[in-house]
């Protein structure tokens, strides 16, 4: 089964504002490590959006459960911060503003949600939408 284009062109969206989130790190000098917590967060996205999709193809609830818990648990490398990088690993230029420290919660944070949208949408069963007649009889 091949992706409809709609939804190969939400992974090249999602990998191309995912690489454009990575590309501050060479202004700040840090692209090496921004590459591998990137690499990670994308990943572990990926795995929720995969945890997801599994939960919505499956009819079993216990299996259903099992997925949703392990989309909740790839949450935790970005709630602590893993891999570990900080501010000590930026190296802004001379005048910068503080905020640029936290560069790597960023990271972590937007690269994660944007792995999750593509592998959901590829690998998700969507239900098609009730006709219009048939919605308005299962009303009563």
């Amino acid at each position: 089964m091949t992706p409809s284009p709609s939804v190969r062109r939400l992974g090249w969206i999602c990998l191309a504002l995912a690489s454009a989130f990575w590309a501050l790190a060479f202004p700040l000098g840090c692209a090496g490590m921004a590459a591998v917590v990137g690499g990670f967060s994308l990943l572990d996205g990926a795995l929720c959006g995969a945890a997801l999709a599994w939960a919505t193809r499956t009819r079993r609830p216990l299996l259903i459960y099992a997925g949703v818990a392990v989309a909740a648990l790839t949450v935790w490398p970005v709630a602590v911060g893993w891999p570990l990088a900080g501010a000590s690993d930026v190296h802004p230029w001379r005048g910068a503003p503080s905020l640029v420290l936290n560069y790597f919660d960023a990271l972590r944070v937007v690269v994660y949600l944007l792995g999750i949208p593509y592998p959901f949408a590829r690998l998700g069963h969507h239900a098609p939408d009730l006709p219009p007649e048939s919605a308005e009889q299962n009303r009563i």
